[in-house]
């Protein structure tokens, strides 16, 4: 290990430093993806030891942007940027095929949670190896649009059914073992939003706790970009199909929402 590449997001019971590798797919995201880079050099406890900058159909000038970001990139942190083909479940696959670090978080070009994620896993009594970023924590901050609520219900009530998952929320961030995110995101298939369900399921069949985290919704003068009957009819699909290759569903061991969660400041000896 490069000692300059190292983070300092170390926990106290292990008296330990995380490598961490951060995966970022970026579609049309040309307006964002420098505030976000800048804020993910500067993540509680210290910056990563690679950033994974995944372009992935992009109509803007997004790639361009990658281009001139890289040239001008400095400091400890590894900037790594890449191609995939559209949807965020190739990028996912394509940027997480070549990290190295021993843990690597799964986010978005916009941030939707700041760095209350990685706050949430520091917090942790003991480090997680599948953390979710979960909108569904009853602790999570999140403000919701009726039609938002009501869709958001009906997929968690959809992926308990089809699939079995009594996860909250499929659709946040992942902060993950990176060696058992590897091997989990290679054997994933699915293209679009569906590839995070799809990740959850694998990880809970093959017997791995998902711990679900409290995570602060930023607000934003943008909309979403997820189009809730479009790519909500997208994820129904995905459901479908996972549920015919993964075979009968199982009930998967999932960890309660709080079980292993401090709030911040306490008994982190930070």
């Amino acid at each position: 290990m490069n000692p300059a590449r190292q983070t300092d997001l170390d926990l106290p019971e292990q008296n330990r430093i995380w490598l961490l590798s951060v995966v970022v797919p970026a579609c049309n995201a040309s307006g964002s993806l420098r505030e976000t880079l800048a804020r993910l050099k500067a993540l509680p406890g210290g910056s990563p030891h690679e950033i994974v900058v995944v372009e992935n159909g992009s109509t803007d000038d997004t790639p361009s942007v990658v281009e001139r970001i890289q040239k001008e990139w400095d400091g400890p942190t590894r900037l790594i940027a890449l191609t995939s083909e559209r949807g965020i479940g190739a990028a996912y696959r394509a940027g997480v095929a070549v990290t190295t670090g021993d843990r690597i978080l799964l986010t978005a070009d916009d941030l939707p949670f700041g760095v209350s994620d990685v706050e949430a896993v520091l917090a942790c009594r003991s480090l997680p190896r599948f953390a979710i970023g979960s909108k569904a924590h009853p602790r999570s901050r999140v403000p919701r649009t009726l039609t938002r609520r009501a869709a958001t219900e009906f997929f968690r009530v959809a992926r308990r059914l089809v699939l079995g998952l009594r996860i909250g929320d499929t659709q946040g961030t992942f902060l993950i073992e990176g060696d058992l995110a590897r091997s989990l995101v290679a054997r994933t298939s699915v293209t679009g939003f569906g590839m995070t369900t799809e990740l959850v399921a694998l990880a809970t069949r093959g017997g791995t706790t998902a711990l679900e985290l409290p995570v602060v919704l930023e607000e934003r003068p943008a909309p979403t970009r997820i189009r809730f009957w479009m790519d909500g009819g997208e994820m129904l699909v995905s459901l479908l199909q996972l549920r015919r290759r993964l075979g009968p569903r199982r009930r998967p061991r999932v960890a309660p929402q709080t079980g292993s969660f401090l709030p911040a400041g306490e008994g982190q000896g930070r």
